[in-house]
């Protein structure tokens, strides 16, 4: 006779959750996502160790067309990868966990615009 296994069914504590708990929770959950510029690229890395690489200096053109094309910063920063990288860079991007393609993103356009304001000091 064939031995029948009961998988014990986790237990949660949702009446014991607090504001404090689920903060905790979300900074455990944030992926270390780094970057570092070189020589005006934007190089980033993902948790499971891929590197992407993206110049920081990109067209006026390129901005309209990206603005124009693709709504969230994710697309942008996809087609950008797809512009100087090819299908293959792109595909491998987003293949990535949301989270950490969200904060590469974010992490390339906000490098973006320091350097442009650091092009522009205030006096």
């Amino acid at each position: 006779m064939a031995e029948s296994t009961k998988t014990e069914t986790p237990v949660y504590d949702f009446d014991g959750w607090s504001d404090e708990a689920e903060e905790k929770a979300i900074a455990a959950a944030v992926p270390d996502v780094k970057h570092i510029i070189v020589e005006r690229r934007f190089i980033g890395r993902f948790v499971d160790g891929d590197i992407v690489e993206v110049p920081l200096s990109i067209s006026l053109n390129d901005v309209d067309e990206l603005q124009r094309e693709h709504a969230t910063p994710v697309d942008q920063f996809k087609s950008i990868l797809r512009t100087v990288g090819g299908d293959d860079v792109a595909t491998k991007f987003a293949g990535h966990d949301l989270v950490e393609a969200a904060i590469m993103s974010e992490k390339y356009f906000r490098t973006l615009q320091r350097v442009q304001s650091a092009a522009f000091p205030e006096s």
